[in-house]
């Protein structure tokens, strides 16, 4: 009977040693959860543009009716100098002026929120965009891109 008693308790301890071996093991960590890379919005759609030719007729107006005007939208070189050439351009009230936009080596915007004028240059390419200015004022050009690194210019309508 004291063998059977010996066993009992021998295998009662047996049981409780293996169920505080069980609880004292850490438990398992859920794997972390999955993100979903974020992507960029898509950028604004443009404003309506008119593309024309930028052959000038002998009057002085661009093909389109406007004053032609040249601006180039420079990244000199990869020196990480962005600017408009001109920077600062002045034009008349009631004048229409045909821009000709031409980019370097990078993706550019012409953007002058106040007038509603959103014009996207690819790398190496030229765009031409013909605007009538209506209301006299100072309209802020701004590349979207870069304007954080200086890529920024004045319109000034009188």
């Amino acid at each position: 009977m004291q063998q059977r008693s010996l066993l009992a308790l021998a295998s009662v301890c047996a049981i409780l040693m293996l169920g505080l071996i069980a609880c004292g093991q850490p438990t398992p960590e859920p794997p972390p959860p999955t993100t979903v890379p974020r992507t960029s919005p898509p950028p604004p759609p443009p404003a309506p543009t008119v593309a024309v030719s930028t052959d000038a007729s002998s009057s002085g107006q661009a093909a389109g009716g406007g004053t032609p005007f040249d601006v180039n939208l420079e990244d000199i070189g990869g020196s990480g100098e962005y600017k408009y050439d001109p920077s600062e351009m002045s034009f008349s009230a009631g004048e229409t002026v045909t821009f000709t936009m031409t980019s370097e080596t990078e993706f550019h915007t012409f953007e002058v929120d106040d007038l509603d004028i959103y014009v996207e240059v690819d790398a190496g390419d030229t765009v031409t965009y013909t605007f009538t200015f209506d209301d006299a004022g100072t309209y802020e050009l701004i590349c979207t891109p870069h304007s954080a690194q200086g890529m920024i210019g004045t319109i000034t309508v009188n």
